[in-house]
């Protein structure tokens, strides 16, 4: 029975060694998340943000669960924001409410994602 159990825990230890740990939070999956949105946040996208944009706002928030993919997350908008000049702040900050999500941050050139 002794056996049976070591032989048990090296398993189970071998497999937690060889386990890939999950994907960590990708900018460039952000981006192409939101991409959707663009046209919205540039103000020639209506007066609400399309669902597939929302869909790719859900589908972002859902792939960050911690404060260090959040914060990436914060970041790589950040400078997506900073390369398209033509973003409506007010558009942009209001994006993930007009969505129906919560979160920390939003999309600004201008925000302090440490906080």
């Amino acid at each position: 029975m002794k056996n049976t159990f070591v032989g048990f825990l090296t398993l189970v230890a071998i497999m937690l060694l060889t386990v890939e740990p999950g994907q960590s939070f990708s900018c460039n999956d952000a981006t192409n998340q939101i991409a959707p949105c663009l046209g919205y946040i540039t103000g020639q996208g209506g007066d609400s943000p399309p669902s597939e944009c929302c869909n790719g706002v859900r589908a972002l928030v859902s792939s960050v669960p911690t404060t260090p993919d959040r914060r990436a997350a914060c970041e790589c908008l950040k400078g997506a924001a900073a390369a398209f000049p033509a973003i409506k702040d007010d558009l942009a900050n209001s994006l993930f409410k007009k969505c129906g999500v919560s979160v920390e941050f939003s999309i600004s050139k201008d925000i302090n994602c440490q906080t």
